[in-house]
Parts: structure tokens; C-alpha cells; sequence
């Protein structure tokens, strides 16, 4: 599971997870900016991970400052608090009034929101009072020219939530925000980019960290 890639040309080893699981990824409740603690299983599955990286390397741990994700960086990486770096420009996309609603109050009550149709997902575009994800795409490219600027050099591990690594990731990939929607992200799932010192990717892997987080797909 170790990666330990050449950074000499001033290039970062990405490794990105999504946090465990929740009460409103289990309940299929729209989260957000809603800032819940992981349940249990969702503190299992950030142990499985951390057996599954096998005590691999970073040289700096950072974080949405919303607790799920930091919450799962330390079990993860067993890093304290006090010492992950919180970075407000990776948390999650803000879904405004839809927050905390099934996806049936969401139709109910906001008829007027559109979606986009990817496999069994849909995305909504408009989300009243929310974040577009025009915005994510680029608070997401954002992000990375300031972790290329300040973490050259370094292993990144990178916690945060599955909207904004979708973006996170389209922008390494030079996809626009509805493309970047094409490849869902698990709870606990490993991306792990080498990036040149101009933040071009060279390789890509994905692992799923732990066992049970097909169980609670993208909804």
C-alpha cells in the first residue's frame, strides 16, 4: 500500500479520502455544511482504513473543518488534532435550504431545483441558497494551486467530503464541474495522485479502504 514516489521536482503525493460514515449518509439526508460527528461504523470503517494504508507516510495532514472529516483524519492517519491543518477551502459544498431533507422533501418542498442524472445519482443543480457546482469547480481549483504553492515537495493527505473531492479530482483532471460528477467517491475511499511541480498529474490509484462502504452508496 505505500507509495513513495520521487518528489524531487517540487511535485505532491495527493492521497485524498472521504470521511467515514454518518447519521445523514446512513439516513440518505442531504449534509452539506450540516456538521455531524461519524457514527460508529463510520469510526470502524476509518480503522479498517488506517490497517489498510498500513501506517503509511505524510508529511502534512489536512482537513475540511467539519468534524466527520477531521474526526476520520485522526483515526486514520493517528495524528492529533492540534496538529492537522484545517483548511476552510476543502469543505463540502453548501446545499442551503435542502440541508438535512430525504430527497423526497427536497422535491416536495423545492420543486423548482433541477437535476443531473448520473447512474443512480441525482445532482441538483441549483440548490436554494446553495453552492453551484460552477463554484465548487473553481473554490476546488483554488484549493489546489494554494496546496502546490504551500505543500510542494510533500506527501498531502487530504480529508474531506465527496462533492468536493469530485470537483477536487475533475480539476487534476481537467474536467469541468458536471464531469467531474461522473465517478462517485465511497466513504473511506483512497485517491491517490502524483502531481508534477506544475500539478499535472503522472499516475492515479484508487482503493476502496474498507469493506462495508458499498453498502451505503451515493444517493
Amino acid at each position: 500500500m505505500i507509495w513513495q514516489p520521487d518528489l524531487s521536482d517540487g511535485g505532491i503525493l495527493l492521497s485524498t479520502v472521504r470521511h467515514g460514515l454518518t447519521e445523514l449518509n446512513r439516513d440518505k439526508r442531504i449534509g452539506g455544511l450540516t456538521d455531524v460527528p461519524l457514527i460508529e461504523e463510520g469510526r470502524r470503517q476509518a480503522r479498517e482504513a488506517r490497517q489498510a494504508l498500513d501506517d503509511a507516510p505524510f508529511d502534512v495532514v489536512v482537513s475540511s473543518p467539519l468534524l466527520r472529516a477531521i474526526e476520520t483524519a485522526e483515526i486514520v492517519t493517528g495524528v492529533e488534532r492540534a496538529e492537522i491543518a484545517i483548511e476552510e477551502g476543502c469543505i463540502e459544498r453548501s446545499f442551503g435550504e435542502m440541508e438535512g431533507l430525504l430527497a423526497s422533501g427536497v422535491r416536495e418542498r423545492f420543486p423548482e431545483v433541477r437535476y443531473r442524472r448520473v447512474g443512480h445519482v441525482d445532482y441538483s443543480l441549483n440548490p436554494p441558497g446553495g453552492e453551484s457546482f460552477e463554484e465548487m469547480n473553481e473554490r476546488a481549483g483554488e484549493f489546489l494551486d494554494h496546496l502546490m504553492r504551500t505543500q510542494s515537495g510533500k506527501r498531502v493527505a487530504l480529508f474531506a467530503h465527496e462533492n468536493f473531492l469530485q470537483q477536487l479530482h475533475g480539476v487534476i483532471r481537467g474536467l469541468g464541474p458536471l464531469d467531474s460528477l461522473e465517478q462517485g467517491i465511497l466513504n473511506c475511499e483512497l485517491n491517490q495522485f502524483l502531481l508534477d511541480g506544475s500539478g499535472n498529474p503522472t499516475s492515479h490509484r484508487r482503493v476502496e479502504l474498507c469493506s462495508s462502504a458499498t453498502n451505503y452508496p451515493s444517493f
